[in-house]
């Protein structure tokens, strides 16, 4: 061969090497839990974030679900009814060793986990939805909050400091309120002075300082924010559509949504995944597809986007890089795959807000 053509030889051979190790960087890397009802009722699968390796970690005649990554990846807690009630189990990664921490007559549900380990849930035991702590082998057990309020799933905020809800009133009004998640104090109501319209879906920031939440009006929904301490409260979205499900980025510059933007006022229902700006600026449709995307959910590299779609008859998972480009499929069950939970990334050494100014 000609040194010539070796050169130009060598020079392909780099330039391909090149393009294969950047289209290898550019899949979603990490594991990913969901909730399917492919064998008839909810159980927990698990599968790598290109869709490879999936297989169900639980597998009873009750369903299983609520699945949520301890911090160091290496275990889960998930709700159960092989009981014959809602009750917090926990288990190894692979599915091994499941362990059943609360023993109640009344529902316990939706964990979740503090950067040092505790588990904090959602208890029907004192007849009003309240939150507990307890430690991961079910002892320790902490009441963290007493009141008579319906309230939804708690949203632990990354450094664990705080538990973000919603809190409904006996007029159905509808609010977000932050509660320390160690107790002892009263939660504060972040919203109640805002506009009495209704708020859900909290979502923190990464670094614990801010929250995104829904506020419905009429038939539109958009996108607010607010710090923690109830300050610089303002739109992320604002206009007649549906905008839903928001989710920052791993480093907090984006956020993924939900929008029917791009639809008719009858098709306010079906969604498309969008991209924009922390600011709400540079809002991108990602999926443009005419069955409905819904519940994004980002990769811990922030590279890419998951999210459930209705676009081959049932809920099925796919991924979209997140600077746009065909989606993938993940899933191909006869069942409704659902309730992604990516393994987040080891937690931020950020400032703990315990140790900032309180809210």
């Amino acid at each position: 061969m000609k040194p010539s053509s070796l050169r130009h030889a060598l020079l392909a051979g780099l330039a391909a090497a090149l393009l294969s190790g950047a289209a290898a960087a550019a899949e979603p890397q990490g594991r990913l839990l969901f909730v399917s009802n492919r064998g008839g009722n909810a159980q927990i699968h698990v599968m790598n974030a290109d869709g490879s390796d999936e297989h169900a970690l639980t597998a009873t005649p009750q369903e299983n679900t609520e699945p949520a990554w301890s911090p160091d990846g290496r275990r889960i807690a998930f709700t159960s009814y092989r009981d014959g009630n809602a009750e917090i189990y926990v288990m190894e990664a692979d599915g091994s060793h499941q362990q059943r921490l609360t023993h109640e007559a009344q529902a316990d549900s939706a964990p979740g986990w503090t950067p040092d380990g505790r588990i904090v849930f959602r208890s029907m035991r004192q007849r009003w939805a309240n939150f507990y702590a307890m430690n991961a082998d079910g002892g320790g057990l902490q009441v963290l909050s007493a009141t008579p309020q319906d309230k939804g799933p708690p949203t632990l905020s990354p450094d664990g400091a705080w538990i973000a809800y919603v809190g409904h009133d006996d007029r159905g009004g509808a609010d977000i309120f932050i509660l320390p998640s160690r107790g002892g104090t009263e939660a504060r109501n972040l919203t109640g002075s805002l506009s009495k319209q209704a708020k859900s879906f909290p979502a923190w920031s990464p670094d614990s300082r801010r929250l995104l939440y829904l506020e419905s009006q009429g038939l539109a929904l958009n996108v607010k924010v607010i710090d923690a301490d109830g300050s610089h409260a303002g739109s992320i979205t604002d206009n007649v559509y549906t905008n839903a499900y928001p989710a920052w980025s791993p480093d907090g510059q984006r956020i993924a949504f939900v929008s029917s933007r791009e639809g008719t006022r009858t098709e306010m229902a079906r969604g498309e995944i969008y991209v924009m700006n922390a600011d709400g600026s540079a809002a991108a449709n990602l999926t443009r597809h005419p069955d409905e995307d819904n519940y994004p959910a980002w990769s811990a590299d922030g590279r890419s986007i998951f999210f459930v779609s209705l676009r081959d008859g049932k809920a099925q998972i796919y991924s979209v890089a997140a600077q746009g480009g065909a989606a993938t499929r993940l899933t191909r069950s006869e069942g409704f795959d659902l309730m992604i939970r990516p393994q987040a990334p080891p937690p931020a050494q950020a400032t703990s807000m315990t140790t900032r100014s309180k809210p």
